[in-house]
């Protein structure tokens, strides 16, 4: 009975821990729009834009060499597993639904989106965490500082531009590893791969592999800055709250994936 008891004590404070979270994050979520409506006639603007610049230059820029080669592979891989078993029944008309279906639809926002939450995510909450930590979140609302103009709504908007511009650059670079298979086993030009590209490219695919970018840069940034912004004054907290904002951006970004395909795809 007692095993029971505590059994069910647990589970209510798990359930009400997360119920509370979830009403954080809101309120955080909320105050973020309020901010993000605000920023372009917020005082202190250029210092913030700044801020935003320097995290488009992070999250995009730098990793651009390493999506760029692990697109190429991708794009390489997934023609190369896919034509023989398309031999028979017209491997030339399906390559263009091969790679629209895996690189466009899904891959491109998912991988791009990986990449982002393992490289800029956790360095966002790491960042946040370090200046609540440190005192600089007190120090900056002491001085009439809005942090969310100044801290998060620079890193919301630079991982939507970023993650917008790596999906665009992914999706290129993979069709390029496609095509190099494509010419090597198929002998085919140029000009025809790109015709079987573009007729099982629908406008629908790229409007929602490009909305999948920007709704997977507010999601990375938001849960990175409010999980480091929960940090209080112990330094250990740093990795527990990264490793947070990570899991539950992995978590959402493949929820709301999966979502928007089944709404659009299967509706």
């Amino acid at each position: 009975m007692l095993l029971l008891c505590n059994l069910g004590r647990w589970v209510v404070k798990i359930l009400w821990g997360n119920a509370v979270n979830a009403w954080r994050l809101f309120e955080f979520s909320i105050a973020v729009v309020v901010a993000l409506v605000q920023f372009f006639r917020r005082q202190g603007f250029r210092s913030a834009f700044r801020v935003t610049t320097l995290q488009v230059y992070f999250t995009g820029l730098e990793a651009m060499p390493f999506l760029g080669l692990l697109s190429l592979l991708l794009g390489f891989v997934v023609i190369a597993q896919s034509l023989p078993q398309f031999q028979g029944v017209g491997a030339h008309a399906l390559i263009g639904q091969i790679l629209v279906i895996s690189i466009v639809r899904e891959l491109g926002p998912i991988i791009t989106a990986m990449v982002v939450i393992t490289r800029s995510g956790s360095a966002m909450a790491t960042e946040m965490a370090t200046n609540r930590i440190s005192g600089q979140v007190e120090a900056l609302e002491a001085m009439g500082i809005d942090v969310f103009h100044f801290l998060v709504v620079p890193r919301v908007l630079g991982c939507m531009i970023s993650m917008f511009c790596m999906i665009v650059f992914f999706d290129i670079i993979a069709l390029v590893g496609g095509f190099l298979v494509a010419s090597t086993k198929l002998t085919m030009p140029f000009t025809l791969y790109l015709q079987y590209i573009f007729a099982s490219l629908a406008p629908l695919d790229l409007y929602l592999s490009l909305s999948k970018g920007l709704l997977f840069g507010v999601i990375i940034a938001l849960f990175s800055c409010y999980h480091g912004l929960r940090a209080r004054r112990a330094i250990y907290e740093v990795p527990m709250v990264a490793r947070s904002g990570v899991i539950q951006a992995m978590f959402f970004v493949f929820v709301s994936s999966a979502a928007i395909s089944a709404l659009f795809y299967w509706i």
